[in-house]
């Protein structure tokens, strides 16, 4: 299967798209739609009571560089979304707490929206990571089949450096995870966002200790060994349901499973791990992009010392190379830094993100699983009501409690059914319009590495250009050819 030949394979739902008589939802936003610069981060610092489309000649200064901007009545500095949304969510602000281990990094989140549910139509509110982690579990436990966008990974090392660079690029992230998911149709609308979104400090920690106390109550730790337990526990679980998606160890639930749904899942194997090297190399890329850069600058400044033993028409050109070498570097630098949010964040996300489809094929093995083990359990009891009738002389009570039973049974079983089923077709739908979405992102980020590369070899070729021209002035040389 090729990278893109699921877009209209059967097995991603076809023609689901005519069966339920609408259209696909447009692709998510562009990764640089949702990303903003350290620069920008006091966007959206407007008033509460401003309406969304306010009129820039009524709204100060504010009005006027939205303007400039030509965003209409956006905040300043904020990226024109190049995508149908209702909402505009910045990540913004990163402030370090407290110190070592049990230090984090708060962030104001800043929203516009449309939706009519919401109280304002703007809103700021501080959360940290562990509140964005909190809303990611919200969204998969109360939309099952859905893909919810993916959250960065924990890194504790990199949690206990608390460098600017992991900050900044937790931010970036953070800041796609809301947009895509207040991009996504079924997550746009959710109580859960909304809360999130808009809830005061203080009615946010009601909510968290609400679930702090609801994961005690079913069953939560309490103690470190009780904690070790239970993370012994789930790093078995974690395992076997690996064993069972990834490799198909569950022979029952394979056989009965649609044969094309077993085909994507190889599929999701395949492509993460393609994904996987993919981000490698471009992290690999980027790395050594800056290295070069950095040599560059090491040996203009070793010519500039060197110059300065010398003489005359020498020594200058060692010190206009010196010059230009640093001019270089800079560009080299930005260039770099668009490739890592452009190419190398984006090819990192697209990993997270195969994640998260394989964790709702999760849900659907579990599913599957729950319903034939009630089928299961309805044979059984109606082989255990059976023999009670073949026995003479059975208590009639316990005719009436096996009968019962075979009921009780055969009501979970249609729920489980029904449960499944329902779980399918909202990942049909929704693996459907990943892959549209995908594609519509790799082309994206294909176009923003041939234009990162050409940005940084204009700026190199105008960089050498103008040494070449200054050494020749330097020392009378003929002037060479132009470099195009």
């Amino acid at each position: 299967m090729t990278r893109f030949a699921c877009l209209q394979d059967p097995l991603f739902g076809g023609d689901n798209y005519a069966r339920h008589g609408s259209l696909p939802p447009g692709p998510p936003p562009p990764y640089e739609s949702v990303i903003t610069d350290a620069a920008s981060h006091n966007i959206l610092s407007v008033p509460p009571d401003q309406s969304v489309t306010g009129d820039p000649a009524s709204s100060g200064s504010q009005g006027t560089a939205a303007a400039a901007n030509g965003s209409g009545g956006r905040a300043a500095g904020l990226p024109s979304p190049a995508y149908n949304s209702d909402f505009e969510i910045v990540v913004a602000d990163p402030v370090k707490q407290g110190e070592g281990v049990s230090a984090f990094v708060s962030y104001k989140v800043r929203t516009r929206t449309r939706l009519p549910q919401y109280n304002r139509p703007t809103s700021e509110v501080i959360r940290r990571f562990r509140d964005f982690v909190h809303l990611e579990q919200q969204l998969s436990e109360k939309h099952k089949g859905v893909i919810i966008p993916p959250l960065p990974e924990k890194n504790a090392v990199q949690k206990f450096q608390m460098s600017q660079e992991f900050i900044e690029e937790r931010r970036r992230a953070l800041q796609v995870f809301l947009n895509r998911a207040a991009a996504h149709p079924a997550l746009a609308t959710s109580p859960e966002l909304q809360l999130f979104l808009e809830a005061t400090e203080d009615t946010w920690a009601v909510e968290m200790a609400r679930a702090q106390q609801a994961a005690g109550s079913s069953g939560g730790a309490s103690g470190p060994k009780e904690r070790l337990k239970d993370a012994v526990g789930w790093f078995k679980g974690l395992g076997q349901a690996a064993t069972s998606i990834v490799a198909g160890s569950n022979k029952a639930a394979d056989s009965a499973e649609d044969p094309e749904y077993i085909k994507v899942r190889d599929y999701l194997v395949a492509l993460e791990s393609h994904l996987a090297e993919a981000h490698r190399q471009a992290a690999r890329l980027t790395s050594k992009e800056a290295e070069l850069g950095e040599a560059t600058l090491e040996f203009g400044q070793a010519l500039e010392r060197l110059g300065r033993l010398e003489e005359g028409n020498v020594s200058e050109a060692f010190s206009q190379f010196s010059s230009r070498a640093s001019e270089l570097v800079a560009a080299r630098r930005k260039g770099c830094e668009a490739l890592g949010a452009k190419f190398e964040a984006p090819l990192k996300e697209a990993v997270r993100t195969v994640r998260s489809v394989t964790a709702v094929c999760n849900d659907r093995a579990l599913a599957l699983s729950a319903h034939l083990a009630a089928k299961q359990d309805v044979d059984a009891k109606k082989v255990k009501w059976a023999r009670l009738r073949g026995t003479p002389g059975s208590p009639p009570e316990k005719l009436a409690e096996a009968e019962k039973e075979v009921s009780d049974a055969e009501g979970r079983l249609r729920e489980t059914k029904i449960a499944y089923e329902e779980l399918v077709a909202v990942m049909t739908e929704e693996l459907n319009r990943w892959q549209k979405d995908r594609a519509a992102d790799m082309s994206a980020l294909l176009r923003d590495f041939a234009l990162a590369q050409a940005s940084m070899a204009s700026e190199g070729v105008r960089a050498w250009s103008g040494l070449l021209a200054e050494l020749q002035a330097v020392t009378g040389a003929p002037a060479a050819a132009a470099i195009t």
